[in-house]
């Protein structure tokens, strides 16, 4: 019986061994001092008293998978103090199996977990370890400020550690890299097929310094990457300007994955200009600041169905991704007013002639409908309109997109366009202070009209750097968890907040059409 029991003792041994060389050994990044001590180590009747070391670290390893962090911690450190005790055989193999497994478990625990375990009092583990985890941690989750402070402290403890050189390095490399808040990376499209929008975001931001500066935020400054209209290039100068040291990115124009990917990666906010409501899933750092298919309807059913207190739509739209996509977005939004979607008639967007798509949409409404949605560009609604009128079909709101907010629907609709009601991120008339201090300012740098591009860039710029000035945001997880809190910006594009996914929530502008005039519907 002795001898079967020594060789499973050694059996489980050498288990444990190789499960440590497949498994690896973990990083060595930078050693660190200690937290606050608070509570006397827990009572180990939870564990067996006949339990042996390689039983508790099996344990220890399956709580530690599981997340519970603190439980596994526990057991090692139990692990820990049998082995210390006089007449432990084979200490020597288990204590390295035992700080190499603890070194994984931290490598993979936040900074303030890390020092709120290390504050139990009594602990067998050696506390360089959770100094050494603590200040790479907090480096890791950009608290510079605490990463710096633990590490000096690890240095002053152990100034013959092994790792003493490696932290220095570290150190020296953190000192570059403290949160820069009058400093943000900009991508855009300033080449390719693309660039015509690129200079127009830049005439917002450029306007947008301009403007802070005079609300007393000086030396601000913006470091400029261009995407070449290319995503794979986007994600390389999220690269660059991680590098740069900005505390945020504002851009790109257009999605890209990769892009977004590397600012999540280095816990840089970045705050894009995209119409795809899918952008923001790609992190919690990962923000839009655009009006969307969404917002558009959004807005329109609310003030169709609870200021004018109209309840039945019709759907007139193209047969396209645009048309669809605006389509689906009314159909969700009039059932969330409980209101009826009492017609819809798709047309082949390539054709001038809508005559036979009309009188299908008059002939299969049971219920004669009050407003009409049509989400097409301007072009074609300049055909639609006088068709409507010629085909009978009067008497009902008309509803449309940004894209309608054009001076051509004024020139070529002028008899067709008098109950329209159009939704747009920006009206340059508006009695919005923000907004006419703007348009002016814009008219009289440029010598020409802003759109909502110009305006949207302009209102992110001053987001991001506003956001970032309050004196206790010193890293981009405090900087995102201010945007995604009880931030509200006024701006050229009306009022925009965001949720906990990044998601923009914005004002938007409605219009009607007045003596042949766009005038802003009174009703923000």
């Amino acid at each position: 019986m002795i001898y079967a029991k020594h060789i499973q003792f050694v059996m489980s041994a050498c288990i444990l061994i190789a499960l440590a060389f497949f498994t690896g050994c973990s990083k060595q990044p930078i050693p660190v001092p200690s937290a606050p001590k608070s509570p006397q180590i827990p009572e180990q009747a939870t564990v067996p008293k006949q339990a042996t070391v390689p039983k508790l670290i099996n344990q220890a390893r399956i709580l530690g998978d599981t997340g519970a962090v603190k439980d596994a911690l526990l057991i090692y450190n139990h692990a820990f103090a049998l082995i210390q005790r006089p007449g432990a055989g084979h200490n020597a193999v288990f204590k390295t199996i035992i700080l190499e497994d603890i070194e994984r478990l931290l490598s993979k625990t936040a900074a303030e977990e890390i020092q709120t375990f290390s504050g139990i009092k009594n602990l067998s583990i050696p506390q360089y370890l959770f100094d050494y985890w603590a200040g790479y941690k907090f480096a890791q989750q950009e608290d510079y400020a605490n990463a710096v402070h633990v590490l000096n402290a690890f240095l002053e403890k152990y100034p013959d550690h092994p790792k003493t050189q490696q932290i220095k390095s570290l150190l020296a490399g953190l000192n570059t890299r403290s949160f820069n808040k009058k400093k943000i990376g900009v991508i855009l499209p300033m080449s390719g097929k693309y660039k015509l929008y690129g200079q127009k975001a830049m005439k917002g931001i450029e306007l947008a310094l301009t403007r802070l500066s005079e609300f007393g935020m000086k030396d601000l400054s913006i470091v400029i990457k261009d995407s070449m209209s290319d995503p794979v290039q986007a994600a390389m100068c999220v690269d660059q300007l991680g590098k740069d040291n900005v505390f945020s990115i504002l851009g790109p124009i257009f999605v890209s994955k990769q892009a977004a990917d590397k600012a999540q990666a280095l816990g840089i906010p970045m705050m894009a200009l995209t119409t795809k409501t899918q952008f923001t899933q790609y992190g919690d750092y990962i923000f839009s600041n655009f009006i969307t298919p969404e917002m558009q309807v959004q807005a329109l059913g609310s003030y169709v169905f609870h200021e004018l207190g109209l309840s039945r739509m019709a759907v007139l739209y193209p047969d396209n991704k645009y048309g669809n996509r605006y389509m689906q977005a009314f159909r969700w939004m009039v059932n969330q007013f409980e209101g009826q979607l009492t017609a819809t008639q798709v047309y082949d967007g390539r054709q001038t002639d809508f005559a036979a798509a009309i009188k299908n949409l008059i002939k299969n409404t049971e219920l004669s409908f009050q407003a009409l949605f049509i989400p097409d560009s301007v072009s074609r609604i300049n055909l639609i309109l006088p068709q409507l009128v010629y085909h009978d079909a009067q008497g009902f709101t008309l509803l449309g997109t940004n894209l309608w907010h054009q001076e051509s629907l004024l020139k070529e609709t002028r008899r067709y366009n008098h109950n329209a009601i159009i939704c747009d991120g920006y009206f340059s008339d508006s009695a919005n202070p923000e907004t006419a201090w703007f348009d002016k300012a814009f008219k009289d740098l440029y010598q020409e009209k802003p759109g909502f591009l110009e305006a949207v860039a302009y209102d992110t710029t001053q987001i991001l750097f506003t956001a970032a000035h309050a004196d206790d945001i010193n890293s981009g997880k405090q900087l995102k968890a201010v945007l995604q809190g009880q931030f509200i910006f006024d701006g050229a594009t009306g009022r925009t907040r965001f949720d906990e996914t990044g998601t923009p929530h914005k004002a938007l502008f409605l219009i009607t059409v007045k003596d042949n005039q766009f005038m802003e519907i009174n009703n923000r």
